[in-house]
């Protein structure tokens, strides 16, 4: 909890108002479910994000999603891409997700793949398998709803791009069972629409809101320096005054309001978030020959060229795959020739991209 009259970022914090690390998350409320579940999933790196299309009706400035897949009909699991719904549960179940998010663009714009991909999760996972999703609401209809709460999506984030947006989440709550509220950016200038989203959320029985510090990335860098936003000196890669914007929506919300409210540092995402996602992956999918380091990589030997003979370790396209130890490559390339190396890579399928490459014979 942060101390009893502490200043954080020139905003005071009172004894029980705000709990969290501005590094990690902060939050207020008093309903005593401090966050959505699918921000639960995320801290331990258990969430997979499935990028469902890049597919969007809205053109937001801020938005951080590379040039790549925006407004493309492309389909990604973790940053892997997949050319079928059957190959995405696979990606999923490679990982050992408990969860997923739904994500895009925005996924009602493809709404039969995404309707796809909640079913067959759940067939394949379970019920207890948690699916949310993120949509800005412009395609949500009672009709809609009704099709993902069915299909398994237990629970919706309307990214409101414009204000008459706010109420999708009265009717996502009023036609279905899911959880609903909010998911923004926070940047300075959207404290009016971050409390008014607050507002909106506990007047029409919603669950929660989260506010995302806003990041000045590569495809977002120009058109938010136009706006006059700059990057901060002492938060890589974010937004100068997004840390203190949402203190004030924070203090705000604690004086007047029981919702739930959540920020979600990049930091967070950068460190945490990903860096648990890949820790878990490169455990679970580890081959006999390779090993997990602590950053969320693999690490191991191959053998290049020469003679060995066969079942001396795992053969891939002419390379020896075998533990990373420099003792036993450097023997085999001594009795047998060739080259060894150690290599350390991303755990995806196909081992890419690669992060380092080093020759030890």
């Amino acid at each position: 909890m942060l101390g009893a009259m502490g200043t954080v970022a020139g905003v005071r914090l009172r004894r029980g108002r705000l709990l969290g690390d501005p590094l990690k998350a902060l939050l207020a409320g008093s309903r005593g479910v401090w966050m959505a579940r699918g921000c639960d999933l995320c801290f331990p790196g258990r969430k997979a994000v499935v990028f469902v299309t890049g597919l969007c009706d809205d053109s937001c400035f801020y938005c951080p999603v590379s040039r790549a897949k925006l407004g493309r009909d492309v389909f990604y699991v973790n940053e892997v891409p997949v050319a079928s719904v059957e190959e995405a549960v696979a990606e999923v179940l490679r990982t050992g997700a408990s969860g997923a998010s739904l994500t895009g663009g925005d996924p009602l714009v493809a709404l039969h793949r995404t309707l796809d991909v909640a079913r067959a999760l759940k067939s394949e996972l379970g019920r207890g398998f948690h699916i949310h999703l993120y949509t800005s609401g412009r395609r949500m209809t009672p009709e809609v709803a009704r099709a993902l709460w069915e299909a398994g999506v237990d629970e919706v984030r309307i990214h409101p791009t414009e204000r008459s947006l706010l109420s999708r989440v009265g009717m996502v709550k009023r036609y279905t069972g899911m959880s609903v509220g909010v998911e923004m950016p926070i940047a300075p200038g959207l404290e009016e629409l971050a409390i008014e989203a607050v507002k909106t959320v506990e007047a029409v029985g919603g669950d929660f809101v989260n506010l995302n510090e806003m990041e000045i990335v590569e495809p977002n860098a120009r058109a938010l320096l136009a706006r006059g936003y700059t990057e901060s000196g002492e938060r890589p890669f974010t937004v100068r005054g997004a840390l203190e914007a949402v203190l004030r929506v924070l203090e705000w919300a604690a004086e007047n309001s029981s919702v739930p409210v959540h920020f979600c540092p990049a930091s967070f995402k950068d460190s945490i978030q990903t860096g648990n996602r890949l820790r878990s992956s490169a455990a679970r999918d580890a081959y006999w020959y390779e090993e997990p380091t602590p950053h969320g990589t693999l690490t191991w030997g191959e053998v290049r060229g020469g003679s060995p003979p066969p079942g001396l370790g795992e053969e891939r396209g002419g390379r020896i795959m075998l533990p990373p130890r420099a003792d036993l490559l450097e023997t085999v390339v001594r009795m047998y020739g060739g080259e060894a190396y150690i290599v350390e890579a991303h755990p995806t399928p196909s081992r890419t991209p690669i992060v380092s490459e080093r020759r030890i014979a």
